[in-house]
């Protein structure tokens, strides 16, 4: 069973058919997907640029923006250290200069979702919750965390983000979408972003980059 299929559940078969093949990967396929298009916008608020230049070192966050940006998405699964499936996403956007927004998604027994470990380096980590809502992926972000050695700290709410993306198929334009919106109380919208693209499988064996993030310990109840 896929990572989202068994987060999302009995819903998983109300996902439009091309959403299911793309994000019903399995390491034992020996495939991963690339997603080649443009975002429409990307863009934050002014007051979010220190944070963003600080996650320009880990690969996670960035201050560039603009219209009509290309970009490409891998997405990789793989199993993790202890056999579990999980899914490495590696973000390209063709900016001045090019910026990249990796991430590790694993399945937490502890907290029974997904956790998502951001950048490189997992120093932020977050619950994920996805949902099937009207044949599209709509994903929220839960409870997050700082990783400082091999414990976590969690973030209290006036540092936490909200976060939301929700990915479809345009059987009208056939391909897909993704729109998503990151924001805080502080300083309002973190990064947000509406975009398009193409979808295209090939073989694991050519893949340009693997998640290091893969033997990390997840944050557990007490985390």
């Amino acid at each position: 069973m896929s990572l989202f299929e068994r987060e999302i559940g009995d819903e998983w078969t109300t996902l439009h058919p091309r959403v299911r093949e793309r994000y019903g990967l399995e390491a034992s396929e020996g495939r991963e997907a690339i997603g080649v298009g443009q975002m429409a916008k990307l863009g934050h608020s002014t007051r979010a640029e220190p944070a963003l230049w600080l996650g320009t070192i880990d690969d996670t966050l960035f201050p560039d923006g603009g219209t009509d940006v290309p970009f490409r998405i891998i997405t990789e699964p793989f199993l993790d250290a202890n056999g579990n499936e999980a899914l490495f996403l590696d973000r390209r956007f063709d900016t001045d200069p090019p910026r990249r927004f990796v991430d590790t998604v694993r399945w937490n027994s502890d907290r029974g979702c997904l956790t998502d470990l951001y950048g490189h380096r997992g120093l932020v980590a977050a619950d994920l919750h996805i949902r099937a809502v009207d044949g599209a992926i709509a994903l929220s972000i839960g409870t997050q965390w700082i990783r400082l050695g091999d414990r976590y700290l969690e973030l209290p709410d006036a540092f936490a983000i909200d976060g939301h993306l929700r990915d479809w198929y345009d059987d009208g334009r056939d391909r897909f979408r993704v729109a998503a919106d990151i924001t805080t109380p502080l300083v309002g919208q973190v990064i947000g972003y509406e975009g398009r693209f193409e979808n295209e499988f090939r073989s694991t064996e050519q893949s340009e980059t693997t998640s290091a993030l893969g033997a990390i310990d997840l944050p557990g109840p007490h985390a």
